[in-house]
């Protein structure tokens, strides 16, 4: 009987499942078991966001974190160089919703990575700018 009333206490453990298919075809299926929170929801969206590849800069700016992000950047850095917590800072002034530092820090080295942005400097001294000239055209050229 004292068994049984521990079992009705104790909160049941939660089985949510994510599918999604990218715009190359690829299908990705992400099973999340055990206590889920806001926060890992937020980290999920995220991840499949990411995956899901970098979108074309015309979007629609109350999109995806990702086309904002690239929006403040080209709003309040044009030209000079900022670091993580910089664009952090300005996302947040500019949509009043945070975004965690390791998201910001995540899609500034994607950027990088797709010759959107050039970086200099590793870890927690990174700083980035936009890539102008040839390098960032080709880019959206191919895209």
């Amino acid at each position: 009987m004292m068994y049984r009333r521990l079992a009705e206490l104790v909160p049941r453990r939660k089985k949510v499942k994510f599918e999604m298919e990218t715009g190359d075809g690829d299908k990705i299926a992400i099973t999340f078991e055990g206590s889920l929170t806001r926060e890992k929801l937020y980290q999920l969206a995220d991840f499949l966001e990411l995956v899901s590849g970098v979108p074309e800069p015309s979007e629609n700016i109350r999109g995806n974190k990702l086309t904002k992000l690239m929006s403040v950047i080209e709003k309040h850095f044009p030209y000079s160089f900022f670091t993580s917590r910089e664009i952090a800072e300005a996302y947040q002034y500019e949509f009043r919703e945070p975004i965690p530092l390791s998201t910001a820090s995540t899609y500034l080295a994607r950027l990088a990575e797709k010759g959107w942005l050039e970086r200099t400097g590793s870890g927690n001294l990174a700083r980035y700018r936009i890539a102008h000239g040839e390098a960032r055209q080709k880019e959206f050229e191919t895209v």
